[in-house]
């Protein structure tokens, strides 16, 4: 099939696709195309929508930023290959696993509908948010390919409570990094270890939150964690983030 590059100022005559992801701001995008207008080079594709309209499967963006500058709008209509998922996933796509997860939602997936909403009630990043309702720790990163390839499914979520038991109540406490990939993904190896009285941690994070400390990764925050775990614990004390690495080590072996 021969596919034709065309061009129009007529906006109208085009749709977003149903499962696209939400449209960003994208400064370097719009910079881009007032410098140097709309490239043909970069046409968006389209496929008809069985009316009057072309339907957008990609470059939605570029269409957005062309009716802000009233740019001329290069596109193709080329109807050989309709999956907008794996256009996206099996290019160098701008789309993050968040977006998959968005898209996947609106094609009515009750797994992805789940993991949107568990990350938006406890402001977690999609990454670790998926890892958890895919019954993972969250630092595994397993669940975000299942995300992009539509196989994500929610597993047992007891794990994913009791983390955001805590991080939730951490943020309480003004801990503003509390739903950091690094501090989340601390917190779920903290838990896997069978002697950590999440109890016993919550009412030390009540009493001194000012003692835990921002770090950038989850080797710093487990210190951290460990640090406030013990304060004053006097007999009580154990090596809990020696303890929790253990425990990893223990589960990627397994």
């Amino acid at each position: 099939m021969k596919i034709e590059l065309k061009s129009t100022k007529d906006y109208a005559m085009f749709e977003s696709h149903k499962l696209n992801r939400p449209r960003h701001d994208d400064h370097q995008l719009y910079e881009s195309m007032l410098k140097f207008g709309f490239m043909p080079s970069s046409p968006i594709q389209c496929v008809r929508n069985g009316s009057e309209k072309l339907k957008v499967i990609r470059g939605h963006h570029r269409l957005h930023y062309a009716k802000k500058l009233s740019l001329p709008v290069w596109y193709v209509i080329d109807e050989s290959n309709k999956d907008l998922f794996y256009l996206e996933a099996s290019s160098k796509s701008h789309w993050n696993v968040e977006d998959f997860a968005y898209a996947r939602s609106q094609e009515g997936s009750e797994s992805c509908i789940k993991l949107l909403s568990f990350r938006k009630k406890h402001g977690l990043a999609v990454g670790a948010a998926a890892s958890l309702v895919g019954g993972q720790s969250a630092s595994s990163g397993n669940m975000q390919a299942a995300v992009k390839r539509g196989t994500f499914k929610v597993g047992d979520m007891i794990h994913a409570e009791q983390v955001v038991a805590i991080t939730d109540h951490c943020r309480k406490c003004g801990i503003l990094f509390a739903t950091s990939s690094a501090f989340v993904g601390a917190v779920s190896a903290v838990l896997r270890v069978p002697e950590f009285d999440s109890a016993r941690f919550v009412h030390c994070v009540s009493l001194y939150s000012a003692n835990l400390h921002r770090r950038s990764n989850k080797d710093g925050c487990l210190d951290e964690i460990d640090a406030l775990y013990n304060y004053a614990a006097k007999s009580k004390r154990i090596a809990l983030a020696f303890r929790a690495r253990e425990e990893s080590k223990k589960r990627r072996v397994a």
